[in-house]
């Protein structure tokens, strides 16, 4: 079985949480400049991206490697779509482009240098 090693996934819910917060000020701020579009718009851009991350980073024990690193790459990919609202929607529609990221990894990367980093990543 693998797993994303847990000091990568704490660091990945520490920036989601400062992201969230962030998030969450920038929309109070923008209430009380008279402008309530980040407000109302904050479930489905902030919100829902979140319960996402929630989601994959209490998955555990997935059966290839393959899965664990197409796990990663969601979860950086949820963080970009918390950290940058104004692009969200695109990186939204790119979510094929991280399956495809990890297909060329596997395939494409020397050997020795793919080990390499799936030693670091994944246990």
């Amino acid at each position: 079985m693998y797993n994303i090693r847990r000091e990568i996934l704490a660091a990945l819910a520490a920036i989601a949480t400062g992201l969230i917060l962030w998030r969450a000020a920038m929309a109070v701020a923008k209430l009380v400049g008279g402008d309530a579009t980040a407000f109302l718009a904050f479930p489905l851009s902030v919100m829902l991206p979140a319960l996402a991350f929630g989601f994959l980073v209490t998955l555990r024990d997935l059966a290839s490697d393959e899965g664990a690193l197409m796990q990663l790459g969601a979860i950086i990919h949820l963080l970009l779509i918390l950290a940058l609202p104004g692009f969200a929607l695109y990186l939204a529609l790119g979510f094929p482009v991280v399956f495809l990221v990890v297909e060329l990894f596997e395939v494409h990367m020397p050997k020795r240098l793919r080990d390499m980093l799936k030693r670091g990543v994944l246990r």
